[in-house]
């Protein structure tokens, strides 16, 4: 077994992933997008984008644990938002329950908005259900479907690409994305979960070295790694934050 399991840092979340993990298999359990989603209707108050991701955050950590960037990671992310400006175009993909859309949208301005690629339609449908409550529904476009197939039909050029869905996609993705000429310059890509723990966790999958290694020797690319915590826990995780420069081409 992989040594990063037996981490200090790292044994509580791996414990709270097996007990879960035992309750899915002996417990007929809602299925967690719509769980979350009732959680939020009943619990945050409506068009209250911070009361939604704050009941989200109790949820992730209460009850039953999401894959979402979190308050922790989500911090740097915004960070990095509110240094680029205001009325900015993202793109996104991975939207799961909508957590980083309404996140990244809060913080835009009246012309801000972000694009939101996820594959799953049961996803996509409890995003939008999500979105809307939260009252943000004018700043965030989910798009259904496999992400190799969207790219290259959008036609925007954004200032920040949030990558969150399938770590042996980032790298394919990214391509796309450069192919398709949807980078500005100063453009920022900020990749979650890049940490070794998600890879060990999730396998093939989880496999997230080849982005790294081509972000991190691309000529267009400056990137800096920010260890940090894997989202409602102390395990290990970390972020890395590409900036795009085109004066390098």
């Amino acid at each position: 077994m992989n040594l990063i399991f037996f981490k200090p840092r790292n044994i509580g979340f791996l414990m709270r992933m097996i007990k879960e993990r035992l309750l899915e298999l002996f417990l007929k359990r809602e299925d967690l997008a719509s769980d979350v989603r009732n959680y939020v209707l009943n619990n945050a108050k409506k068009n209250d984008p911070d009361s939604v991701l704050n009941t989200m955050d109790e949820f992730a950590k209460r009850k039953r644990f999401l894959m979402n960037v979190g308050d922790v990671k989500g911090k740097i992310l915004t960070d990095e938002i509110k240094k680029l400006g205001s009325n900015l175009t993202i793109l996104e993909l991975g939207c799961f329950c909508g957590y980083s859309a309404i996140l990244m949208a809060k913080t835009l301005g009246e012309q801000g908005k972000v694009i939101s690629i996820e594959i799953s339609k049961h996803y996509a449908k409890i995003a939008n259900e999500i979105i809307e409550f939260s009252g943000l529904k004018n700043k965030v476009i989910i798009i259904e479907g496999p992400s190799e197939k969207i790219i290259p039909t959008l036609r925007y050029e954004f200032d920040l690409v949030f990558i969150d869905h399938w770590k042996d996609l980032y790298k394919r993705d990214l391509q796309l994305i450069e192919k398709r000429g949807l980078l500005k310059n100063q453009s920022i890509v900020f990749a979650d979960n890049v940490g070794s723990l998600i890879e060990a966790l999730v396998g093939k999958r989880g496999k997230s070295t080849d982005y790294l290694e081509y972000v991190r020797n691309h000529k267009n690319f400056q990137s800096k790694n920010i260890n940090t915590n894997l989202e409602y826990s102390n395990a290990e995780d970390a972020v890395e934050i590409s900036t795009y420069n085109m004066s390098n081409e």
